[in-house]
């Protein structure tokens, strides 16, 4: 028994969507509903030693459900980033932007100037008695660096709120401290912003520490061209794995949307991944632990078969042998490798040499489909089928074999066959090993249906057998990619692929009522 939040007396029953507040009577829970609101969510904030704080989920949640939506406690230009407007944080042209008269940053229009993300750098840039003068659009700008730090330190000016929940966050400035990165911060961050800004505002540690708190939680938000860091509270509390159970879309305005695409059960831990789910894990663990400073556990990246799917393994050496060649020890990416079939052993150098190249000639490479076919048959001797690398092909030749309806009505048969295949592959591929990457899965289900449908059409004019079969799998695709893509803003492509997919859903459901 319980006590109901509004009287105090024992009750059983629980508010059904967070599951964490009860009432002995719906006349109080309606009672409390404002006051219960801003709160009641299917998980709770968790704590231990390992983990620090998380979250938990507090009840089932259903396929699709959302689990969280939130505004940015902060935004501004990635680390690295060329000039963009200090408004909305979209890149500008030299010859297509103005200069805010107060401080001279750029801004694309008047309409930008005065929105609340520019106060913070343009008050402090006017305190220091000489406006910036930006000359070069081409590449990465030194100024830059600092902008996104500067807007966390005046938070407190700017939003108290959100300033109080910045301060939680953690920074792992203790762990940072002496790295290679963190020095090259201290000089073109802790150093510069005192010198350049001419202020004494903040200390040195301070600085390091807001630095510490954005590297670590800061989100790459792609709602902006190019894409921008925002820094989201609650969202910094899922845990990483690379095999999560939430994924991570964001609306046109920049907030973020934690939502489930499998069902997950009571009492589970929440995740997102923090590094990029379709790289192989050797990728992601580097990228993990220069970025987030930690070595990724979860289930995913300590099974060196990736769950069955061989996505980072390698051919054996021995051409006699049919083997795949995997890490010697299962949680050493960086050591020496073993075929699990013969047992032949070879240095690590061995194998990052062909990933080297495989890697770089895919960034060389006219993104073509007579190079894809090429590449899949120059490296099959060195990578199976299912391989990252070769995956990254098949994914390009399945976009760009017959790109739209009408290159798909006349493309050859032998081709179709191939985005048919390829499709089918990745789709299983993804579904198994990266369940929550939805803007990649949504894609290859359209491309999937699309091919599907056009096939049904060819057999369809060559024989008098119902297509019914072939109309379910091919609605069945198209289904899915709704479901993947349904929280998709329609600034991206993924939005619009959604727009075309309930067009194309719609149409099938009545074609086949009519069969």
């Amino acid at each position: 028994m319980n006590s109901c939040q509004v009287c105090a007396e024992p009750t059983k029953n629980n508010c059904s969507n967070c599951n964490q507040v009860s009432y002995c009577s719906v006349q109080h829970q309606k009672q409390d509903w404002k006051s219960h609101k801003p709160n009641c969510h299917p998980y709770k904030i968790a704590h231990n030693e390992v983990l620090g704080r998380h979250l938990v989920a507090t009840r089932n949640i259903k396929p699709y459900e959302i689990i969280l939506k939130e505004a940015p406690l902060v935004r501004g230009p990635a680390q690295i980033s060329a000039p963009v407007c200090m408004g909305c944080l979209n890149s500008i042209e030299p010859t297509d932007h103005i200069e805010c008269e107060q401080c001279g940053w750029p801004l694309c229009g008047p309409e930008c100037k005065s929105l609340d993300e520019h106060r913070a750098e343009c008050k402090l840039t006017k305190d220091r008695g000489q406006k910036v003068n930006v000359q070069e659009f081409q590449g990465p700008h030194p100024l830059y660096t600092c902008v996104s730090t500067v807007r966390c330190l005046l938070l407190g000016e700017t939003n108290a709120a959100n300033a109080k929940k910045f301060s939680d966050l953690e920074s792992l400035e203790s762990t940072r401290r002496g790295s290679s990165q963190w020095k090259a911060d201290l000089t073109s961050i802790g150093q510069f912003i005192p010198k350049f800004f001419k202020t004494q505002k903040f200390s040195e540690e301070e600085i390091m520490r807001t630095v510490g708190a954005l590297q670590i939680n800061g989100h790459e938000v792609p709602t902006s061209d190019p894409p921008h860091v925002a820094v989201f509270y609650v969202a910094s509390f899922t845990e990483n794995s690379c095999l999560p159970n939430l994924a991570k879309s964001f609306n046109k305005h920049g907030h973020c949307i934690l939502w489930a695409p499998q069902a997950i059960k009571k009492n589970s831990h929440l995740s997102i991944c923090y590094s990029d789910a379709i790289w192989g894990t050797s990728d992601r663990q580097r990228h993990l632990m220069q970025t987030k400073l930690f070595k990724c556990a979860c289930l995913r990246c300590q099974d060196p078969t990736e769950l069955g799917t061989n996505y980072s393994a390698i051919k054996c050496e021995d051409r006699k042998c049919s083997g795949l060649m995997l890490p010697t020890k299962a949680d050493d990416w960086h050591g020496g490798w073993q075929c699990k079939e013969c047992g032949k052993q070879v240095p690590k150098q061995y194998v990052e040499g062909i990933l080297e190249r495989a890697g770089q000639d895919i960034q060389s490479m006219e993104k073509t489909i007579e190079n894809g076919f090429k590449y899949l048959k120059h490296y099959e001797r060195w990578l199976p089928s299912q391989h990252f690398h070769m995956s990254e092909i098949k994914i390009l030749l399945v976009q760009i074999i017959a790109k739209d309806q009408q290159e798909l009505m006349v493309v050859s048969d032998e081709r179709l066959q191939l985005k048919l295949k390829f499709a089918r592959e990745l789709v299983e591929l993804y579904e198994t090993i990266t369940p929550c990457e939805v803007r990649t899965l949504g894609t290859l289900c359209f491309e999937l249906h699309s091919a599907i449908a056009e096939n049904t059409r060819r057999i369809a004019l060559e024989t008098t057998l119902s297509p019914t079969e072939m109309l379910n799998e091919s609605l069945m695709y198209v289904d899915k990619c709704v479901n993947y893509l349904q929280y998709e803003s329609d600034i991206f492509v993924e939005g619009h692929i959604l727009k075309q997919a309930k067009i194309n859903r719609d149409a099938l459901r009545m074609v086949m009522r009519i069969c």
